[in-house]
């Protein structure tokens, strides 16, 4: 295992050769004071930085970065290249500064532009560089007195940054081969020192910067492998703030860091000198602060795949960054936070106003908490940065339910959405699944040994083939009468008497399907009934398909289950007659249940059918009696005509057209009065509602009627 990575060690080598004294071309304006200048004094020109400035900047930014939040047992050696390497600092702790590196370069002094190119290389200063990679650092040296005959488990791995101005991409594998065959003499001299160690991989990350404005003459390279030993990748990038970005991105690839941004940061603004305006006291505007850090800070966010992007870093050429929203400090940091994490912080652009202003909001004392922005709901709180011995942290506080709290009722539901769990069942499932000290050894059947966590994770896994979880997902395990079978299929090996247990189960589930038994079927979410008692027990079936199925490669009683169950399934030609005719018998009752729904709602316009329909009948009867009447031969009608009953008899308005809603009401109060009396014998003694009246008189006199209501003498 090697302890050390290649972040331990970084090396940067700068090009000092003349050429590097020429302007980057990106100006800087110099005379700020445009408008409140006196008029008649000619303003100051733009200046420029030198690619020697530019590329002294970016790498101090890069060290304070890692300085920053990295302050021990990640180190950095300088070295400056022209007619020599020029070593700045060494492998101490006490040298890790950018106070040290800083006086050192201004010892240096830039580069001279009239020196003689010829006399200038970069190569010295990678050969100096693979040589500071092979000396021991302070902490290798302690883990390797640790260890002791376990020392060579101490790895030595590094990366060299190289900044220069090649010439083209030849002149850059030229570069490569010369640091290769470093390592390779290099490492056979370590071999036989004990004060040397080899290097086991290295990492050469090339960057060619050039003017801006001018065409690149080295094309960028991924990271290629060159040898078992060494790595290599190309950088071609302009001068300037496209240097420093370069840079800031290569700090968060090579030490695992992640970009934070806290918007919302009340401030007063400052006072505009160009514009001479005059801001008011207790105005204030909001800022934002790119922070850097560890990425684990951000782990909570890849668990929960809730990231809370609010876009790219400030240079916009890294990946997102993370968003998190000012929360106003309320308390002092006296009061303690459940904090699962702590890690040190870098600001991105250290000498802006924002930024200074909140680490000196910080280094006061105070703490800040950072809230994740939310569109809806509850506000979250999962960051807060404090300072600790004048370092600023941030720290990840724990957004979910502590683990000092009580877990929640497993009957609550996950969100609220699920609470019909087999929270029994799952009881049951956990105690036949207990582990249980192994005392004896136990064989396979081809003469190994048996591990005992192997076959309890077997035995789990046989376990859970088929294990609904949500009680509505269903139906055998519901059912007691399933209970025997479920209990032994699961079983290794199955005895006969197993195997005659799980079939009486079937022909039991059999009967109940003859006797239409009713099923557990969980009708949460349907409408209606739910499921015909037929489509339940074809559920069940083959539900119970499924679970058998499951384990038939267990052995070969197994198998015989399911060819049982199969045969049960398959039910004759008359059974499935008769289910027909129970399914059309259920149909049949349906479709009377609706029609005398239907009957109910269209029986008072029936009855307005009826009722013009004995109108019509009259009328006929009418006009035919009057044409009897006027023919000479016709008998005398009778005097009196039949009765019909107020209620049979409809008016004129109603046989016109559709009845009115009073009519309706009315006919159906008639209807319920006509219930609350003793019907007249009469008119139910008549025939086609005809009631002759004075039938004693006439059997007195020795009439009897017929049965059109006629009289005739015997």
């Amino acid at each position: 295992m090697k302890i050390f990575s290649e972040s331990h060690k970084t090396v940067f080598v700068v090009d000092h050769c003349p050429y590097m004294a020429e302007s980057c071309r990106q100006h800087v304006e110099f005379d700020m004071l445009v408008k409140n200048r006196t008029q008649g004094i000619i303003p100051l020109a733009p200046i420029s930085k030198s690619l020697w400035t530019c590329s002294v900047e970016s790498s101090m930014e890069y060290c304070r970065i890692m300085y920053d939040i990295f302050p021990f047992k990640k180190l950095v050696n300088f070295i400056v290249s022209d007619s020599g390497a020029h070593v700045l600092n060494s492998w101490t702790q006490e040298d890790q500064n950018l106070q040290e590196l800083m006086a050192a370069l201004a010892a240096v002094g830039p580069p001279n532009p009239r020196a003689d190119p010829e006399c200038c290389s970069i190569l010295h200063g990678l050969v100096a560089a693979v040589e500071a990679l092979c000396k021991i650092t302070e902490y290798q040296h302690e883990a390797r007195t640790m260890l002791m005959e376990n020392a060579e488990r101490v790895g030595n791995r590094g990366r060299i940054i190289c900044i220069t101005n090649a010439k083209s991409d030849s002149h850059v594998r030229m570069l490569e081969d010369c640091v290769q065959e470093t390592i390779h003499e290099h490492n056979k001299l370590a071999a036989n020192s004990d004060h040397l160690m080899q290097i086991q991989k290295c990492e050469l990350v090339l960057i060619h910067t050039y003017p801006v404005g001018e065409d690149s003459l080295v094309s960028d390279r991924p990271k290629k492998e060159l040898s078992p030993v060494l790595t290599s990748e190309v950088h071609s990038v302009r001068a300037g703030r496209h240097l420093a970005t370069k840079l800031n991105v290569l700090v968060q690839q090579h030490f695992d860091l992640a970009s934070t941004t806290i918007t919302n940061i009340p401030m007063k603004p400052t006072f505009n000198v160009c514009d001479q305006e005059e801001q008011h006291a207790n105005t204030s505007a909001n800022y934002d602060v790119e922070l850097l850090h560890h990425k684990e800070a951000h782990v909570d966010f890849l668990k929960s795949g809730d990231n809370h992007i609010g876009g790219n870093s400030r240079e916009g050429t890294f990946k997102e960054t993370v968003t998190l929203k000012w929360c106003t400090p309320r308390t002092n940091s006296v009061e303690l936070h459940y904090c699962t994490g702590a890690y040190r912080i870098s600001p991105v652009d250290v000498n802006s106003r924002p930024s200074s202003c909140l680490t000196n909001f910080l280094l006061n004392g105070r703490s800040v908490l950072l809230e994740q922005p939310r569109k809806s709901g509850s506000k979250v709180i999962s960051h807060m940065l404090s300072s600790h011995g004048g370092e600023i942290f941030l720290h990840v506080l724990s957004s979910s339910r502590s683990i000092l709290e009580d877990p929640p009722s497993i009957s609550e539901g996950c969100g609220g959405r699920v609470t019909d769990y087999r929270i029994t069942d799952f009881g049951e499932f956990m105690r036949e699944n207990r582990l249980t000290p192994f005392l004896e050894p136990r064989y396979k059947i081809d003469g190994s040994l048996e591990i005992p966590l192997e076959r309890a994770k077997d035995q789990l896994e046989k376990h859970t083939r088929y294990w609904p979880m949500i009680i509505s997902q269903t139906t055998i395990f519901n059912m007691q009468a399933v209970v025997p079978l479920a209990s032994v299929i699961v079983k290794e090996a199955m005895t006969d008497e197993d195997v005659l247990n799980c079939q009486k189960t079937i022909y039991n589930l059999v009967d109940m399907e003859r006797k239409n038994d009713p099923l557990p079927i969980s009708t949460v979410g349907t409408r209606g009934k739910g499921p015909k008692r037929d489509e339940q027990y074809r559920i069940m079936w083959n539900e119970l398909e499924t679970l058998v199925r499951a384990h038939i490669n267990n052995s070969d009683k197994h198998q015989r289950v399911l060819e049982c169950l199969m045969a049960c399934r398959s039910k004759p030609p008359e059974e499935e007659e008769r289910k027909k005719r129970g399914r059309k018998r259920e149909d049949k009752e349906d479709k009377s249940e609706k029609l005398g729904k239907d009957y109910e709602s269209d029986k008072p316009w029936q009855e307005s059918e009826r009722l013009k329909g004995i109108l019509d009948r009259e009328k006929e009867e009418l006009a035919e009696a009057e044409v009897i009447k006027d023919s000479p031969d016709s008998p005398e009608p009778p005097n009196k005509k039949p009765l019909i009953t107020m209620d049979e008899m409809p008016t004129v308005e109603k046989a016109k057209g559709p009845m009115s809603l009073l009519s309706l009401w009315s006919n159906r109060i008639n209807t319920a009065n006509s219930r609350k009396h003793q019907e007249f014998i009469g008119r139910l003694n008549s025939v086609n509602n005809k009631a002759e009246l004075y039938q004693h008189l006439k059997e007195e006199n020795g009439m009897e009627t017929t049965e059109n209501g006629k009289a005739g003498r015997q």
